[in-house]
């Protein structure tokens, strides 16, 4: 009995009746919530990790009646406790399709259909549901071109594809120009594109990405690693400053304009710049909104950066040449109706390697899905006069990239 005691206490939330212990069991309800608690109480600190293996096994032995409360729970969890409820869920379900006992389609439709659940839960949800039903994924997929959720979305997309590739139909030219607006991932949209560039359609991939591509840039500026974001300077403590201001070795530098051809947005700082080392310099744009909009600011860069919105930090990382994939970086923030100053902090450190001498950044601004916003421009400079064109706009000049 002792040993008995001993266990219980230990499982606490599980059903202490199948130990022998003369006391009540919880009711199921609680005994599904109570080791799931335990479990988003795990962080990547390893906090409460100790009974998040108890935890874990206390729900998966609930079977069916735990899965969607499980999945639920991944809703507001952090990565780490996620990955354990991930698990659990799939553990559930394996242990269902073991004992010969369907998951319950419809409830799993519903679940991945509402868009308040968490994506990655969702995904689960559609995974163990095709698994279990073959048919599942043309009824669904497309309803899901425009998910919120990126994987599920690009799978709707993907499939979309491929039926327009098999099928001759007549819309195919409407179809894909449809499909391109719902599209958020580089390759999927390159691909769809070059469909349309065969049926006559010139399509806008920069301003479908939303890039910013109108800048005033100011620099070099001191920025040694390790005190690229500690070291502050004018165009970021006072975004509005004119200058000219102290720059590195005592130079003065001013806002200078600049616009990328680039249709990907890329900024070149080693051309525009120089390939200067222990650097910083400061990218300043203008966006105009037609109303408060929630927005996310999206960057790429192998460098550090610092995001500001309106004089607001947004994010700041200091990382070096660790790669610079589409939407690295995001700062999330609310652009004002009128005009708002974006302004971009890219430092480089000093490594000599032939690996570690790209100096470049990329931005554009999107809503949470990586869509475009409507009703934003950007202020493009020109000593005539500056003026409001769309995000993405470029010089009409083609680049090497678009000659590929």
């Amino acid at each position: 009995m002792l040993r008995r005691n001993r266990a219980a206490r230990q499982l606490g939330w599980v059903g202490v009746v199948a130990l022998g212990v003369a006391f009540a069991a919880p009711a199921a309800d609680d005994e599904i919530a109570r080791p799931l608690a335990a479990l988003k109480a795990v962080d990547r600190e390893g906090k409460n990790n100790d009974t998040a293996g108890l935890a874990w096994k206390a729900v998966v032995s609930k079977g069916g009646p735990a899965l969607f409360p499980t999945l639920e729970a991944i809703d507001d969890a952090n990565p780490t406790a996620a990955n354990w409820l991930r698990t659990a869920a799939g553990a559930i379900a394996e242990g269902e399709t073991k004992a010969g006992r369907p998951l319950p389609a419809d409830k799993l439709e519903g679940f991945i259909k509402d868009t308040k659940n968490a994506p990655s839960a969702r995904r689960i949800a559609y995974e163990l549901l095709i698994a279990q039903d073959k048919t599942a994924a043309d009824r669904i997929l497309p309803g899901l071109l425009n998910d919120p959720g990126a994987d599920l979305r690009r799978d709707a997309i993907a499939a979309e594809l491929d039926k327009l590739e098999k099928a001759a139909r007549p819309t195919v030219k409407t179809d894909l120009e449809k499909l391109f607006a719902f599209a958020r991932d580089p390759d999927q949209v390159d691909a769809i594109a070059k469909k349309l560039a065969g049926y006559g359609v010139a399509v806008n991939v920069s301003e479908h990405f939303a890039f910013v591509t109108h800048y005033r840039l100011a620099g070099p500026f001191e920025s040694s690693q390790g005190k690229a974001l500690t070291l502050s300077h004018a165009p970021e403590t006072d975004p509005a400053a004119a200058g000219p201001f102290k720059g590195k070795g005592g130079i003065d530098v001013t806002w200078k304009p600049c616009v990328t051809a680039d249709k990907t947005g890329a900024v070149d700082l080693n051309e525009v710049v120089g390939k200067i080392k222990d650097a910083a310099v400061y990218a300043r744009a203008e966006v105009v909104a037609e109303k408060d909009t929630p927005c996310e600011i999206r960057v790429a860069s192998p460098n550090a950066v610092r995001i500001f919105l309106n004089g607001k930090n947004l994010f700041e990382r200091e990382e070096y040449h660790h790669g610079s994939s589409l939407d690295h970086h995001i700062g999330k923030g609310v652009l004002k109706a009128g005009t708002n100053v974006v302004v971009l902090k890219v430092g480089q450190n000093n490594q000599s390697d032939s690996w570690a001498q790209t100096w470049k950044f990329q931005l554009r601004i999107c809503d949470a899905t990586g869509g475009k916003l409507p009703g934003l421009t950007q202020i493009a400079y020109d000593p005539a006069g500056s003026k409001p064109v769309p995000l993405g706009t470029r010089p009409a000049t083609p680049t090497k990239e678009d000659k590929k």
